[in-house]
């Protein structure tokens, strides 16, 4: 199986994000469209070029699904300040950044995407905006549905969740080709779907 996102818009806004660090995110973002970097080379470019990034960043900007590994390879490269925050009013949020500076103690983010789902070359929507309802109809579904579609930043947390809550639910793990036409890349990602 694979799954290709067809992306056409990608537009995160930041309450609380000065004119200087948006310029920087756009810099960032018109080399990410440019070049065809993976996932752990466009967390890096982001860590260079910005004042500062947060987990959300990476997830819903650069389309990151493993966000905190991509963060600790490049702390054995380099030193990496990290500070937690709460953003969109949850205390899980990190911010990383090449020294202590000033941030911001809360952030809410705001993220709109345009997109299309083609599995095995054939355009296919998911069947709910509930993760729980895709499962049970047999959506397979991948870390990029849960940020594009699902505004579900961790899926295979929120799996794990369900799983506990629901014990009969039989949901399979598997790596599949995912592709995707914002950055450019083709990687093997987690899939979830109820057997």
């Amino acid at each position: 199986m694979n799954i290709h996102y067809d992306i056409q818009r990608l537009q995160v806004d930041v309450d609380k994000e000065s004119s200087s660090l948006t310029q920087q995110w756009q810099n960032v973002m018109n080399i990410v469209n440019s070049e065809c970097y993976g996932e752990l080379a466009r967390a890096r470019l982001a860590f260079n070029l910005v004042d500062y990034i947060t987990s959300d960043d990476l997830q819903l900007r650069l389309l990151i699904s493993r966000a905190p590994q991509a963060m600790a390879k490049i702390a054995e490269e380099t030193s990496v300040y990290k500070e937690q925050r709460v953003i969109n009013n949850k205390k899980t949020g990190v911010v990383y950044s090449r020294s202590e500076q000033m941030i911001p103690k809360t952030l809410n983010y705001k993220a709109q995407y345009t997109a299309h789902r083609i599995v095995n070359g054939r355009s296919q929507t998911l069947s709910s905006s509930n993760l729980l309802k895709c499962l049970e109809v047999g959506d397979t579904l991948t870390p990029l549905d849960g940020v594009l579609f699902l505004q579900c930043k961790r899926i295979a947390s929120n799996i794990e969740k369900l799983k506990k809550r629901h014990s009969h639910l039989n949901i399979e793990m598997k790596r599949i080709d995912v592709s995707d036409s914002f950055t450019g890349t083709k990687r093997k990602m987690a899939s979830y779907r109820l057997v």
